[in-house]
Protein backbone atom coordinates (compact mmCIF):
# COMPACT_ATOMS: atom_id res chain seq x y z
CA UNK A 1 0.00 0.00 0.00
CA UNK A 2 1.33 3.96 -0.83
CA UNK A 3 2.55 5.85 1.68
CA UNK A 4 -0.66 7.66 3.51
CA UNK A 5 0.75 11.44 3.04
CA UNK A 6 2.18 12.00 -0.48
CA UNK A 7 3.00 14.32 -2.76
CA UNK A 8 3.88 15.07 -6.28
CA UNK A 9 6.24 17.54 -7.51
CA UNK A 10 7.73 18.89 -10.16
CA UNK A 11 8.03 21.84 -12.67
CA UNK A 12 4.81 22.73 -14.55
CA UNK A 13 2.91 21.31 -17.50
CA UNK A 14 4.85 17.73 -16.56
CA UNK A 15 1.61 15.87 -15.10
CA UNK A 16 1.26 16.06 -11.68
CA UNK A 17 -2.83 16.00 -11.61
CA UNK A 18 -2.49 13.87 -14.35
CA UNK A 19 -0.98 11.50 -12.00
CA UNK A 20 -2.73 11.35 -9.11
CA UNK A 21 -5.64 9.14 -11.30
CA UNK A 22 -3.30 6.24 -11.14
CA UNK A 23 -1.92 7.23 -7.29
CA UNK A 24 -5.31 6.68 -6.29
CA UNK A 25 -6.48 3.51 -8.29
CA UNK A 26 -3.38 2.15 -6.86
CA UNK A 27 -4.77 2.88 -3.37
CA UNK A 28 -8.34 1.92 -4.32
CA UNK A 29 -7.91 -0.51 -6.17
CA UNK A 30 -4.51 -1.75 -7.76
CA UNK A 31 -5.58 -5.00 -9.57
CA UNK A 32 -7.52 -3.09 -11.80
CA UNK A 33 -4.84 -0.85 -11.90
CA UNK A 34 -2.55 -3.38 -13.12
CA UNK A 35 -4.85 -5.29 -15.44
CA UNK A 36 -5.93 -1.71 -17.61
CA UNK A 37 -2.79 0.25 -17.19
CA UNK A 38 -2.59 1.20 -20.97
CA UNK A 39 -6.43 2.15 -21.01
CA UNK A 40 -6.24 5.53 -20.17
CA UNK A 41 -9.81 5.93 -20.65
CA UNK A 42 -10.94 2.70 -18.68
CA UNK A 43 -8.98 4.52 -15.54
CA UNK A 44 -10.75 7.56 -16.20
CA UNK A 45 -13.90 5.65 -15.54
CA UNK A 46 -12.87 3.75 -12.83
CA UNK A 47 -11.49 7.13 -10.80
CA UNK A 48 -15.14 8.46 -11.90
CA UNK A 49 -17.05 5.81 -10.22
CA UNK A 50 -15.06 6.40 -7.09
CA UNK A 51 -15.78 10.32 -6.80
CA UNK A 52 -19.53 8.98 -7.57
CA UNK A 53 -19.34 6.76 -4.42
CA UNK A 54 -17.66 9.34 -2.23
CA UNK A 55 -14.36 7.55 -1.90
CA UNK A 56 -12.51 10.22 -3.53
CA UNK A 57 -12.28 13.84 -2.72
CA UNK A 58 -10.70 16.62 -4.80
CA UNK A 59 -9.77 20.34 -3.74
CA UNK A 60 -7.55 23.00 -4.95
CA UNK A 61 -5.43 24.99 -2.27
CA UNK A 62 -5.40 29.12 -3.29
CA UNK A 63 -4.31 32.07 -0.78
CA UNK A 64 -7.91 32.36 0.39
CA UNK A 65 -8.14 28.86 1.47
CA UNK A 66 -8.05 28.50 5.13
CA UNK A 67 -9.29 26.01 8.08
CA UNK A 68 -13.03 27.14 7.91
CA UNK A 69 -13.08 25.60 4.32
CA UNK A 70 -10.65 22.30 4.98
CA UNK A 71 -11.86 21.74 8.44
CA UNK A 72 -14.81 23.51 9.51
CA UNK A 73 -16.18 27.05 10.44
CA UNK A 74 -19.28 29.21 11.25
CA UNK A 75 -21.90 29.79 8.51
CA UNK A 76 -23.98 32.69 9.42
CA UNK A 77 -27.30 31.70 8.47
CA UNK A 78 -31.71 33.06 9.19
CA UNK A 79 -34.29 30.87 10.87
CA UNK A 80 -38.03 30.71 9.65
CA UNK A 81 -38.30 33.96 11.70
CA UNK A 82 -35.68 36.08 10.08
CA UNK A 83 -33.26 35.55 12.95
CA UNK A 84 -29.63 35.31 12.74
CA UNK A 85 -27.74 32.31 13.71
CA UNK A 86 -24.54 30.37 13.26
CA UNK A 87 -23.73 26.77 12.74
CA UNK A 88 -21.11 24.90 12.50
CA UNK A 89 -20.04 23.32 8.67
CA UNK A 90 -17.31 20.84 8.15
CA UNK A 91 -15.08 21.48 5.44
CA UNK A 92 -13.60 19.08 3.06
CA UNK A 93 -11.53 16.99 5.61
CA UNK A 94 -13.57 16.73 8.06
CA UNK A 95 -16.63 16.00 6.02
CA UNK A 96 -14.33 12.72 4.41
CA UNK A 97 -13.50 11.86 7.66
CA UNK A 98 -16.70 11.96 9.10
CA UNK A 99 -18.35 9.89 5.96
CA UNK A 100 -16.00 6.96 7.09
CA UNK A 101 -17.81 7.30 10.80
CA UNK A 102 -20.93 7.32 9.99
CA UNK A 103 -21.50 3.78 8.91
CA UNK A 104 -21.66 3.61 5.03
CA UNK A 105 -20.87 0.39 3.08
CA UNK A 106 -20.46 -0.43 0.21
CA UNK A 107 -22.35 -2.69 -1.70
CA UNK A 108 -21.34 -4.14 -5.79
CA UNK A 109 -23.36 -6.03 -8.47
CA UNK A 110 -21.41 -6.73 -11.28
CA UNK A 111 -18.90 -4.07 -12.21
CA UNK A 112 -21.25 -1.40 -10.62
CA UNK A 113 -20.80 -0.05 -6.80
CA UNK A 114 -21.55 2.36 -4.29
CA UNK A 115 -21.88 3.67 -0.78
CA UNK A 116 -24.81 4.02 0.95
CA UNK A 117 -26.10 4.24 4.49
CA UNK A 118 -29.34 3.15 5.24
CA UNK A 119 -31.92 4.20 8.34
CA UNK A 120 -35.35 5.04 9.52
CA UNK A 121 -36.73 7.94 8.45
CA UNK A 122 -39.72 6.97 10.05
CA UNK A 123 -41.72 4.14 11.57
CA UNK A 124 -43.04 3.34 8.22
CA UNK A 125 -40.16 5.15 5.68
CA UNK A 126 -36.38 3.77 5.23
CA UNK A 127 -34.35 6.11 3.88
CA UNK A 128 -31.00 5.28 1.51
CA UNK A 129 -28.37 8.22 1.59
CA UNK A 130 -25.23 8.48 -0.18
CA UNK A 131 -22.17 10.29 1.27
CA UNK A 132 -22.58 13.05 -0.91
CA UNK A 133 -26.13 13.75 0.96
CA UNK A 134 -28.51 12.41 -1.78
CA UNK A 135 -31.30 10.85 -0.08
CA UNK A 136 -34.44 8.58 -1.21
CA UNK A 137 -37.40 7.58 0.84
CA UNK A 138 -38.79 4.24 0.17
CA UNK A 139 -41.94 2.74 2.13
CA UNK A 140 -41.88 -0.31 3.95
CA UNK A 141 -44.58 -1.98 2.27
CA UNK A 142 -42.22 -1.84 -0.90
CA UNK A 143 -39.01 -3.18 1.41
CA UNK A 144 -41.12 -5.90 2.76
CA UNK A 145 -42.49 -7.20 -0.73
CA UNK A 146 -39.28 -6.95 -2.13
CA UNK A 147 -37.46 -8.64 0.83
CA UNK A 148 -39.41 -11.59 0.73
CA UNK A 149 -39.32 -12.27 -3.08
CA UNK A 150 -35.09 -12.27 -2.45
CA UNK A 151 -35.51 -14.30 0.23
CA UNK A 152 -37.32 -16.72 -1.73
CA UNK A 153 -34.63 -16.65 -4.54
CA UNK A 154 -37.67 -15.17 -7.16
CA UNK A 155 -35.36 -12.75 -7.96
CA UNK A 156 -32.83 -13.03 -10.53
CA UNK A 157 -29.53 -10.50 -11.59
CA UNK A 158 -30.28 -10.07 -14.94
CA UNK A 159 -33.91 -9.26 -13.61
CA UNK A 160 -32.13 -5.75 -11.64
CA UNK A 161 -30.15 -5.41 -14.79
CA UNK A 162 -33.53 -5.07 -16.99
CA UNK A 163 -35.38 -3.10 -14.81
CA UNK A 164 -38.40 -6.00 -14.44
CA UNK A 165 -39.54 -4.67 -11.22
CA UNK A 166 -40.41 -1.29 -12.77
CA UNK A 167 -44.61 -1.94 -11.95
CA UNK A 168 -43.81 -3.22 -7.97
CA UNK A 169 -40.78 -0.89 -7.16
CA UNK A 170 -43.16 2.77 -8.73
CA UNK A 171 -40.93 2.95 -11.51
CA UNK A 172 -38.23 5.72 -11.84
CA UNK A 173 -38.29 5.61 -7.92
CA UNK A 174 -34.40 5.19 -8.47
CA UNK A 175 -34.06 8.05 -10.73
CA UNK A 176 -33.14 10.47 -8.07
CA UNK A 177 -29.56 8.51 -7.61
CA UNK A 178 -28.09 7.10 -10.90
CA UNK A 179 -29.82 5.62 -14.55
CA UNK A 180 -28.58 2.34 -12.98
CA UNK A 181 -29.80 2.70 -9.77
CA UNK A 182 -31.12 -0.81 -9.18
CA UNK A 183 -27.44 -2.10 -9.33
CA UNK A 184 -26.49 -0.20 -6.72
CA UNK A 185 -29.52 0.55 -4.40
CA UNK A 186 -31.12 -3.21 -4.04
CA UNK A 187 -28.27 -4.54 -2.86
CA UNK A 188 -28.12 -1.60 0.33
CA UNK A 189 -31.71 -2.18 1.16
CA UNK A 190 -31.56 -5.97 0.76
CA UNK A 191 -28.45 -5.46 3.35
CA UNK A 192 -30.65 -3.59 5.64
CA UNK A 193 -33.40 -5.84 5.60
CA UNK A 194 -32.41 -9.10 5.98
CA UNK A 195 -28.98 -8.69 7.52
CA UNK A 196 -26.36 -9.65 4.85
CA UNK A 197 -25.85 -9.51 1.17
CA UNK A 198 -27.15 -12.61 -0.46
CA UNK A 199 -23.77 -14.08 -1.60
CA UNK A 200 -26.38 -15.86 -4.82
CA UNK A 201 -27.05 -12.69 -6.42
CA UNK A 202 -24.09 -10.18 -5.48
CA UNK A 203 -20.74 -10.25 -5.51
CA UNK A 204 -18.44 -9.70 -2.55
CA UNK A 205 -16.99 -6.48 -2.76
CA UNK A 206 -14.05 -5.77 -0.61
CA UNK A 207 -14.50 -1.91 -0.40
CA UNK A 208 -17.63 -2.77 1.79
CA UNK A 209 -15.02 -3.57 4.72
CA UNK A 210 -14.87 -0.97 7.36
CA UNK A 211 -10.89 -0.34 6.51
CA UNK A 212 -11.53 -0.04 3.01
CA UNK A 213 -9.58 3.24 2.22
CA UNK A 214 -10.45 6.83 1.09
CA UNK A 215 -8.71 9.43 -0.86
CA UNK A 216 -8.18 13.00 -0.97
CA UNK A 217 -6.40 14.75 -3.57
CA UNK A 218 -5.37 18.53 -3.08
CA UNK A 219 -4.25 20.02 -6.31
CA UNK A 220 -1.77 22.87 -5.45
CA UNK A 221 -1.04 22.07 -2.01
CA UNK A 222 1.56 24.35 -2.05
CA UNK A 223 0.06 27.67 -2.85
CA UNK A 224 -2.15 27.77 0.43
CA UNK A 225 -1.08 29.24 3.56
CA UNK A 226 -0.12 24.94 5.22
CA UNK A 227 -0.63 26.70 8.59
CA UNK A 228 -3.34 28.42 8.93
CA UNK A 229 -5.34 25.63 6.65
CA UNK A 230 -4.09 22.52 8.48
CA UNK A 231 -3.67 24.16 11.94
CA UNK A 232 -3.75 21.47 14.77
CA UNK A 233 -4.61 18.84 11.91
CA UNK A 234 -0.86 18.96 10.77
CA UNK A 235 0.06 16.95 13.91
CA UNK A 236 -2.91 14.28 13.07
CA UNK A 237 -2.63 13.50 9.47
CA UNK A 238 1.06 11.60 11.00
CA UNK A 239 0.78 8.19 10.17
CA UNK A 240 1.60 7.44 13.53
CA UNK A 241 -0.92 9.87 15.02
CA UNK A 242 -3.41 8.23 13.20
CA UNK A 243 -6.90 6.63 14.65
CA UNK A 244 -5.72 3.27 16.10
CA UNK A 245 -2.40 3.62 15.90
CA UNK A 246 0.04 3.24 19.02
CA UNK A 247 0.31 7.32 19.18
CA UNK A 248 -2.81 7.96 18.18
CA UNK A 249 -4.22 11.65 19.13
CA UNK A 250 -7.31 13.73 19.06
CA UNK A 251 -8.40 17.05 19.61
CA UNK A 252 -11.24 19.21 20.64
CA UNK A 253 -12.38 21.37 17.68
CA UNK A 254 -12.71 24.94 18.10
CA UNK A 255 -16.17 25.92 16.50
CA UNK A 256 -18.11 22.63 17.41
CA UNK A 257 -16.01 21.38 20.44
CA UNK A 258 -15.97 18.11 19.27
CA UNK A 259 -13.33 15.12 19.64
CA UNK A 260 -11.72 14.71 16.64
CA UNK A 261 -9.00 12.38 14.76
CA UNK A 262 -7.46 11.38 11.48
CA UNK A 263 -9.04 7.74 10.50
CA UNK A 264 -5.76 5.38 9.37
CA UNK A 265 -7.56 4.66 6.00
CA UNK A 266 -7.78 8.04 4.41
CA UNK A 267 -5.13 8.76 1.72
CA UNK A 268 -3.77 12.45 0.97
CA UNK A 269 -2.25 12.78 -2.14
CA UNK A 270 -1.16 16.49 -3.06
CA UNK A 271 0.46 18.24 -5.81
CA UNK A 272 3.49 20.95 -5.98
CA UNK A 273 4.41 23.17 -8.71
CA UNK A 274 7.64 23.72 -7.94
CA UNK A 275 8.07 26.75 -10.31
CA UNK A 276 5.83 28.35 -7.45
CA UNK A 277 7.76 27.29 -4.45
CA UNK A 278 10.74 24.92 -4.29
CA UNK A 279 10.89 22.04 -1.63
CA UNK A 280 12.98 23.94 0.62
CA UNK A 281 10.80 26.85 1.15
CA UNK A 282 8.25 24.46 2.11
CA UNK A 283 6.56 24.19 5.80
CA UNK A 284 9.12 21.60 7.42
CA UNK A 285 6.15 20.29 9.70
CA UNK A 286 4.43 19.61 5.94
CA UNK A 287 7.46 18.17 4.45
CA UNK A 288 7.93 16.15 7.11
CA UNK A 289 5.11 13.95 6.93
CA UNK A 290 4.81 13.69 3.33
CA UNK A 291 6.66 11.43 0.76
CA UNK A 292 7.75 13.31 -2.07
CA UNK A 293 7.96 12.20 -5.12
CA UNK A 294 9.35 13.93 -7.89
CA UNK A 295 7.43 13.72 -11.40
CA UNK A 296 10.16 15.59 -13.97
CA UNK A 297 9.74 16.48 -17.47
CA UNK A 298 9.50 13.62 -19.98
CA UNK A 299 10.75 13.97 -23.39
CA UNK A 300 9.89 10.80 -24.46
CA UNK A 301 6.36 10.95 -24.82
CA UNK A 302 6.97 13.24 -27.87
CA UNK A 303 9.76 11.11 -29.77
CA UNK A 304 7.74 10.50 -32.52
CA UNK A 305 6.59 14.61 -32.53
CA UNK A 306 8.05 16.30 -35.54
CA UNK A 307 7.11 19.51 -36.96
CA UNK A 308 8.94 20.56 -39.96
CA UNK A 309 11.68 18.25 -39.06
CA UNK A 310 12.10 19.56 -35.89
CA UNK A 311 12.17 16.53 -33.23
CA UNK A 312 10.54 17.99 -30.34
CA UNK A 313 11.08 15.49 -27.82
CA UNK A 314 15.05 16.64 -28.81
CA UNK A 315 13.79 20.59 -28.88
CA UNK A 316 12.25 20.27 -25.04
CA UNK A 317 15.19 18.04 -23.89
CA UNK A 318 17.60 20.99 -24.99
CA UNK A 319 15.40 23.54 -23.62
CA UNK A 320 15.15 22.20 -20.30
CA UNK A 321 19.11 21.95 -20.09
CA UNK A 322 19.33 25.36 -20.90
CA UNK A 323 17.08 26.78 -18.08
CA UNK A 324 18.56 24.41 -15.64
CA UNK A 325 21.72 26.30 -16.46
CA UNK A 326 20.40 29.38 -16.37
CA UNK A 327 17.92 29.21 -13.51
CA UNK A 328 17.05 25.99 -11.57
CA UNK A 329 15.78 22.63 -12.71
CA UNK A 330 12.35 23.94 -10.97
CA UNK A 331 11.47 26.14 -13.73
CA UNK A 332 11.94 23.37 -16.79
CA UNK A 333 9.14 23.17 -18.86
CA UNK A 334 6.90 19.69 -19.02
CA UNK A 335 5.58 17.85 -21.71
CA UNK A 336 2.39 18.78 -21.76
CA UNK A 337 2.93 22.41 -22.78
CA UNK A 338 3.65 20.53 -26.06
CA UNK A 339 1.24 17.30 -26.27
CA UNK A 340 -1.14 18.98 -28.68
CA UNK A 341 1.19 18.46 -31.08
CA UNK A 342 0.41 14.79 -31.10
CA UNK A 343 -2.84 15.80 -33.12
CA UNK A 344 -1.82 18.75 -34.71
CA UNK A 345 1.74 19.03 -36.14
CA UNK A 346 2.04 22.33 -37.90
CA UNK A 347 4.11 25.04 -37.42
CA UNK A 348 1.30 27.27 -36.30
CA UNK A 349 0.16 25.37 -33.52
CA UNK A 350 4.25 25.44 -31.83
CA UNK A 351 4.29 28.93 -32.77
CA UNK A 352 1.24 29.74 -30.57
CA UNK A 353 2.83 27.26 -27.50
CA UNK A 354 6.11 29.35 -27.19
CA UNK A 355 3.71 32.57 -28.16
CA UNK A 356 0.74 32.47 -25.48
CA UNK A 357 2.04 29.61 -22.98
CA UNK A 358 6.03 29.39 -22.82
CA UNK A 359 7.23 32.59 -23.66
CA UNK A 360 5.28 34.72 -21.54
CA UNK A 361 5.88 32.68 -17.92
CA UNK A 362 9.69 32.44 -18.91
CA UNK A 363 9.98 36.06 -19.23
CA UNK A 364 8.25 36.90 -16.36
CA UNK A 365 10.80 34.67 -14.30
CA UNK A 366 14.01 36.30 -16.13
CA UNK A 367 12.38 39.77 -15.39
CA UNK A 368 12.50 39.10 -11.56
Amino acid sequence: MPALNQIFFGPPGTGKTYATIAAALEILDPTFLEAHASNRQVLKQRFDAFVNAGDVRFVTFHQSFSYEDFVEGLRADTDENGHLRYTVVPGVLKSLCRQIAAGYKAFKVGDQFGKYRVSYASADVVEIEKPNGKKVEFGMNVLNGLAGHVVAGDIAIQDIRDKSWDSKLEGSVFDPFTVNGYQNLIPAMVEHMIGKTPLSLFAADKHAAQDAPTVLIIDEINRGNISRIFGELITLIEPSKRAGAAEALEVILPYSKERFSVPATVHIIGTMNTADRSLASMDIALRRRFTFIEVPPNPQLLEEVEVEGIAIDELLSVMNERITLLLDRDHCLGHAYFMPLQHDRSLERLASIFKQQILPPVAGVLLR
